[in-house]
Formats: C-alpha cells, structure tokens, sequence
C-alpha cells in the first residue's frame, strides 16, 4: 500500500480518504529565502550552506558525524511537538563515497538516536547506494538498508505508541515502509544531517538539498515492506564498524 505524501503547497491524503479530514501541518518550511526562525543551528560553517534560486536549503558535508561523537557542522534542529508525529522531508543528494550521507536525525545522545539517510557504503550488507536506517535505542544498534542509486526522494519517520516507523518514496504519494522499531524515547528535536564521516572522500564533499521539511500528526498506514531490504546487526560509525 501506498502513503499519500503532503503536497508542495502543504496539504496532503491518506489514499482513499476524504480531503476534508485532512490535519494542518504543525510545522512546514519550504526554504524559500531563509529560514524559519524555530530552526537552530549547531556548529555552524555559513560557508558550507546556502538557500539556491530554485527553493532549495543546500547543506555540504563535512568530514565529522555526530553518531561518531564528532563536531558535525551544520547541523541544522527544529524542536518537536510532545505529541505523535510523522516528520517528512523532499531531499536530493548523491553520496559517492564510504559513510557518506544526508537526510533526516532523531537524536537524544550517543547511545540513542534514529538516522534515515540517503547514503554510500561499499562495507555495508548491500555493497554501495542506498536508503539507510541506522538506530541506538536504549543499547539495541542496528541498521536496515535498501539498494537505491537515484538522487531525489522523499524520506518519512513516524513517531507514535513507543514506535519509530521509517518509509521512502521515489514518486511523490508512493511510501514504501522500511522498517518499524520499539522505541520508549521522548526525543525532542530532529535535525537535517549532511555528513562526509571520513576525510577520505578523495576531495568530494556530499551535498544535502532539502525541499521543505513537515512536521503533522501521523496519518493512518497499513505497512508495506519494500523489496530487497537487509537488515545488520552492527552500525557503521566513521571507519570502525561497532557489533
């Protein structure tokens, strides 16, 4: 089954639903010529960011991630709402080396966190490009991964009833569900997350461009797997892979 995305101007269906129920957006930011001022940055390189002429906030990595406990610039966080939610973004980015990624991140702290990225990693399950779901949640780490070599998506986490729910779509309106983990976490904030984690990206810095990012209360979804998924044990953190 399908999930109805919101649409660009901020309203969005459940499949088969009726438009007259559909909830306002708690937050949205359509990047169009600066930011919301509910946005925070932290390390921030103005340098390395930018809003282009087309709409688009641009984020380039740099050489640290803060799943490695480095000082990840440019990390840019919005505070959540107490309540369920489903936090979605329109992202395009091309990773072309090893832990290179950008996309969305819940994160509390070192040992608890949920990263959904479009990223590379040739040590990885699935040898190469891919959508990438690594967690830390209460001591349990793992990761799910799916084969994707295209540049433009949509990523979705959805928070409600102590579960974290993770989707993807390459067409507008088309989720497809990754996985679904058991989660007790209250987590405050989320962030867009650009990140080389390795200095030896052979001089190419990835770049993140985020769309819009949309914050509402979650809409109803019978899950439906994606095709050639992988699961792993372990989580690749910089260049050490942690089991």
């Amino acid at each position: 089954m399908s999930r109805t995305p919101p649409s660009e101007n901020g309203l969005g269906a459940t499949a088969g639903a009726s438009t007259t129920a559909i909830p306002v957006p708690i937050f949205r930011d359509d990047f169009n010529g600066q930011l919301n001022p509910a946005w925070k940055w932290q390390n921030e390189d103005a340098s390395h960011y930018k809003m282009n002429g087309d709409g688009w906030l641009e984020i380039t990595g740099g050489n640290e991630s803060i799943l490695a406990g480095g000082q990840q610039t440019n990390l840019l966080w919005i505070t959540l709402p107490e309540e369920e939610i489903e936090i979605s973004i329109h992202l395009r980015s091309q990773p072309l080396f090893d832990f290179q990624r950008a996309g969305l991140l819940l994160h509390r702290d070192s040992e608890n966190y949920v990263s959904l990225t479009r990223g590379h990693c040739t040590q990885c399950l699935l040898g190469g490009n891919g959508i990438f779901l690594e967690y830390s949640l209460n001591g349990q780490r793992g990761k799910y991964t799916t084969p994707f070599n295209g540049s433009d998506l949509y990523l979705m986490l959805v928070v409600e009833q102590e579960i974290v729910s993770a989707f993807h779509a390459v067409e507008a309106g088309e989720w497809q569900h990754i996985a679904s983990l058991e989660n007790d976490i209250r987590f405050e904030r989320a962030a867009l997350s650009v990140t080389n984690d390795t200095a030896w990206n052979e001089g190419y810095d990835v770049v993140g461009m985020f769309d819009y990012l949309e914050i509402r209360l979650p809409t109803p979804i019978v899950p439906t797997p994606t095709p050639n998924g992988f699961q792993q044990a372990g989580i690749f953190r910089g260049q050490q892979r942690i089991l």
